[in-house]
């Protein structure tokens, strides 16, 4: 099978992302991709059903983990896939990027998770051989900063 386009990885990219069952539930949508500088995005909507402290209509830190680790998650597959380049096959390319996995993740909650839209957004710190580090962070409609997180996946 040949490599295929930035359109065709985004839509593959894309299909993996919201076949996630728990990512559908609390209705995470892919939102951008940049192979070139490794950054994705996601974005969702507030439901009554995310809230975790309903006195206050805030997001369950549940909710925000899950964000940050799935973008993160993501994002690491992106560089991960850069990172093996040419000297893969793309059958070893996707079946080593199908077994990512969260190592290690760091959550900090800097305000509650008050709004109506969120968006979350994922970069990277470090690609190694089998590591990825990546940095996330969700801001909501107003662009408050909500949540960041670090996190380690091994590819």
């Amino acid at each position: 099978m040949t490599e295929p386009s930035y359109s065709e990885f985004f839509q593959l990219i894309e299909g993996v992302f919201e076949g996630v069952p728990f990512v559908r539930e609390i209705g995470l949508k892919l939102h951008e991709v940049d192979l070139e500088q490794q950054t994705l995005s996601a974005r969702f909507e507030s439901n009554p059903k995310l809230i975790g402290n309903h006195f206050h209509n805030i997001l369950h830190g549940g909710v925000i983990a899950t964000a940050l680790d799935q973008v993160g998650g993501f994002t690491a597959m992106v560089a991960a896939y850069q990172r093996m380049g040419g000297a893969i096959d793309w059958e070893e390319k996707m079946q080593r990027l199908m077994r990512l996995g969260t190592v290690d993740m760091r959550v900090d909650y800097l305000k509650p998770g008050r709004g109506e839209r969120f968006i979350c957004s994922g970069s990277i710190l470090r690609v190694g051989n089998k590591l990825v580090v990546t940095r996330m962070e969700l801001h909501n409609d107003v662009d408050e900063l909500i949540a960041t997180g670090t996190a380690t996946f091994l590819y």
